[in-house]
This record gives structure tokens, C-alpha cells and sequence, in this order.
């Protein structure tokens, strides 16, 4: 005999309240591609002077996850330049001394200055970046003082 209450449809993403007062919504958006770890969206709402409003705001946002989960514009890897840089230096196929340079400019380049950022937050402006501070000092001297430049231009 079938049962009288309808059947209650599974709720994706979890909204859990912190001790502040504010609330953390989760959404689950897949498996990453690289690691095969699961992967999560997840976005705080500050709390609001009521708990009820806290809870439609966090509503909202859950919704608004759920949505860029549905239409693919989440990232489908969490992995950082470093994972990937690591990962193409295993396979790539090249010549003893053409890997150790690629390997030294990888060192002191990219991975102190974008090597720690997730692969889907690296847009070409950070690249750019990247690329004026190079032209402008490439030791990435960071303003300090004492460090021995091979260039006597002015390099601040």
C-alpha cells in the first residue's frame, strides 16, 4: 500500500549557521577532473539582525550556487598552477637543457607569483600581471632594499 505523504524530494547544497551568527551554504559541483576529489561551492552570508533574514539570504545564495552548478560555470577542477605545471613537466618530452631553463623561469617566475591560485581564477589580466612585473624588475624585488640588480635603469 502506498503511503499517504508525498515523496519528499532530495535537497541539494546544505546551509549550516556559525556560531556568529552568519551562514555557510555548501553546494556539491562535482568530481575534480585532475584529482578526482570531490568539489564543493561554498559561499558565507553575513548575519543579518534577524535569523529569519539570515536564512533567506543564505536561501538565495544556495539557489544561486545551484544554478551556476547546473549551467557548468562552476570550475571543474580545483587544482593550482602548480598542480598543472607539475603534471606537465612529467610528460612533457623535451630536451635535457631546454627542461632545466624551463624549469628555472618556472621557479622563479610563475610559481611565486601565480603558482598558489586555483586554474579557474587565472584570467589574462593576471597574466599580464605577471608580465609587468617581469618587465619591470625580474627579480621580484618587491620595492626592498640591497638586492643586486644585473640592469642600472631605475626598476620601481
Amino acid at each position: 500500500m502506498a503511503s499517504s505523504r508525498a515523496h519528499a524530494t532530495r535537497r541539494r547544497g546544505n546551509i549550516s549557521f556559525l556560531p556568529s551568527g552568519s551562514a555557510r551554504v555548501t553546494v556539491y559541483s562535482g568530481t575534480d577532473q585532475l584529482t578526482g576529489k570531490p568539489m564543493q561551492l561554498r559561499e558565507t552570508v553575513a548575519a543579518r539582525p534577524t535569523q529569519r533574514e539570515t536564512e533567506r539570504e543564505a536561501e538565495k545564495v544556495r539557489t544561486r550556487l545551484l544554478n551556476q552548478v547546473d549551467e557548468r560555470r562552476s570550475p571543474r577542477t580545483e587544482a593550482t598552477v602548480n598542480d598543472l605545471l607539475d603534471r606537465w613537466l612529467e610528460v612533457v618530452d623535451i630536451d635535457r637543457k631546454t627542461r632545466a631553463g624551463y624549469v628555472g623561469k618556472i621557479e622563479k617566475h610563475v610559481r611565486p607569483a601565480i603558482g598558489r591560485l586555483p586554474v579557474g581564477r587565472v584570467k589574462a589580466d593576471t597574466v599580464d600581471a605577471l608580465y609587468a612585473a617581469m618587465r619591470r624588475c625580474r627579480d621580484h624585488c618587491s620595492g626592498r632594499s640591497f638586492v643586486q640588480h644585473r640592469s642600472e635603469r631605475d626598476h620601481v
